[in-house]
């Protein structure tokens, strides 16, 4: 295939028009530097039974685990800024339309009539920042997920997908 003929048959969408919540960076560096806190911990606990069972190059291991543990933070502090500028959302008339991936990138369209449930979650630092993450779910399987949404914007999404549904708009108080 010619440059020409693959370029014609790359998608030529435009972006969703809404972002997450900010604050949903805050909630990704948590998790990239609890995950690199487990690791520095399971680290030095390998070292110390390493040296407790013999005579192992202790300075190497620690600079080896210095470096995994500065890689980590690295990654922690600068993947959710990027991450957050790539995954974006919007309802339209077609139905709901999701974009990920900086590397990888994905669009995802949901179309209305699909659509059978819209669920919430949320775990204690998504609480503790007041976020939540949206799943869509359609019949086969889960067809979007959109995290780091506060509440009011939640209840907007789930209004707006109920309308255009033009199913359970009673369910709206």
């Amino acid at each position: 295939m010619t440059g020409d003929a693959a370029a014609q048959t790359e998608p030529r969408l435009r972006p969703p028009a809404e972002s997450l919540d900010p604050r949903v960076r805050r909630l990704w560096a948590l998790h990239g530097l609890i995950a690199t806190g487990f690791v520095a911990a399971l680290g030095i606990v390998a070292i110390v039974i390493w040296s407790l069972a013999g005579d192992p190059p202790a300075a190497a291991l620690a600079g080896g685990l210095a470096g995994l543990v500065a890689l980590g933070v690295a990654a922690s502090l600068i993947g959710p800024g990027i991450a957050y500028r790539f995954l974006r959302f919007e309802v339209t008339p077609l139905g709901l339309y999701v974009q990920r991936g900086w590397i990888t990138r994905s669009w995802t369209i949901v179309p209305h009539s699909r659509i059978q449930a819209v669920e919430t979650s949320s775990g204690p630092l998504e609480r503790s920042l007041g976020l939540a993450t949206v799943e869509v779910r359609t019949a086969s399987a889960a067809a979007a997920r959109i995290p780091g949404l506060d509440e009011g914007r939640i209840a907007r999404l789930r209004e707006d997908l109920a309308s255009l549904a033009g199913e359970g708009v009673d369910l709206i108080v």
